[in-house]
């Protein structure tokens, strides 16, 4: 009988040590995200951030990809615990950032779901393209996880957190 305790409380030892460690890597992970979000900013509903540079010119003069779109392609909320449904956002040439931090160009602040950089929308070769930007939930475009960078169409349903937005070109 005596040597069938020690064992056992050896798997209890190691099992209430992997158990810490584990709640350890939960809070360490929480708490970075929390310290990513800068608190300088007042946060408005439907508003991201304003760009910082005047995007690329091509040699003719031209803003890349001002085809037939004329540059209006956007984001519209379907469905959302933190914002107004048929809110709209622009998505500007180059990157597009979405996440809880204020400095993200779409902020989803109160979104528990949300990583402080969640996902970015890049543009290649006239096709728009969203990449998860290493986020803890996730990023959806259809219903399917995107993997890498993942097209989107218009009409594509793209989802960050609880918020799901169309794409619109």
């Amino acid at each position: 009988m005596l040597d069938l305790q020690v064992p056992l409380l050896a798997a209890k030892a190691l099992l209430l040590l992997l158990l810490f460690a584990f709640i350890y890597a939960v809070v360490r992970r929480g708490i970075g995200d929390l310290r990513s979000l800068p608190e300088d900013e007042t946060f408005v509903p439907g508003e991201g951030r304003k760009p910082d540079r005047k995007p690329d010119v091509q040699r003719d003069g031209a803003a890349p990809y001002a085809d037939s779109r004329n540059g209006h392609s956007k984001l519209v909320v379907e469905d959302s615990d933190i914002l107004a449904p048929s809110t709209p956002f622009e998505v500007s040439e180059g990157t597009t950032n979405i996440g809880r931090s204020s400095s993200s160009d779409i902020v989803l602040k109160n979104d528990d779901y949300v990583s402080g950089n969640h996902a970015m929308l890049t543009r290649h070769g006239g096709m728009l393209y969203v990449e998860d930007a290493g986020s803890t939930n996730g990023t959806f475009v259809n219903g399917r996880k995107a993997v890498g960078a993942t097209p989107l169409r218009s009409g594509d349903r793209l989802r960050v957190g609880s918020t799901t937005f169309r794409y619109s070109e």
